[in-house]
């Protein structure tokens, strides 16, 4: 699903995300990988101890993430659609979605960030990126501004919901932010 990050490099991307995550290593997933390029980001933020799991409903999305996979992690990928309920998850140390939560109809946004938050540990993040505008354009039907994001977080429960990046898409010129919140540790 990953959509604007073509011509991000990955170093561009781990500058974005790293300040939400707290600790190299541990189990992540990745909902919306697409091809991963934040996958790879996600890779170098956590080390070479991390199992990855990149999920996303296009399988050939996900064979060409397999295909260019580079790094010594574990990487499962799972063919599947984020918004439905998962099985072969193990619990997660936390989650990625990156360019994602956009193709989600607003009815249903709180209820598919609730339940990707249902595969976390307690006490541990989300991670999302998204384009901070508030506007439909052709290629984000259902924006999810920051401050929308941040309404999202704490209906469904999330503690501390924070900006950890922004910077403009070298391609469409608009602001994007990444930001992480807490499942609840108790």
């Amino acid at each position: 699903m990953e959509q604007d990050d073509g011509k991000m490099t990955t170093e561009e991307m781990v500058a974005l995300i790293r300040d939400g995550v707290p600790v190299r290593g541990g189990v992540w997933a990745d909902f919306g990988a697409g091809t991963g390029n934040f996958t790879q980001a996600l890779q170098a933020c956590l080390g070479d101890d991390a199992v990855l799991y990149a999920v996303d409903r296009d399988e050939r999305a996900l064979r060409q993430l397999r295909r260019r996979w580079t790094g010594p992690n574990t990487l499962h990928t799972l063919t599947a659609d984020f918004t439905q309920p998962l099985t072969g998850l193990p619990a997660l140390e936390g989650a990625l979605m990156a360019n994602a939560l956009h193709f989600t109809p607003f009815t249903v946004q709180s209820a598919v960030l609730a339940q990707v938050v249902s595969y976390l540990k307690p006490g541990t993040p989300l991670i999302v990126v998204e384009y901070d505008v508030r506007q439909r354009r052709s290629y984000i039907p259902h924006p999810v501004s920051y401050g929308r994001f941040e309404d999202l977080a704490r209906a469904i429960g999330l503690q501390d919901p924070r900006r950890i990046g922004l910077r403009r898409s070298p391609r469409t010129g608009q602001s994007m932010y990444a930001a992480c919140a807490l499942r609840p540790s108790g």
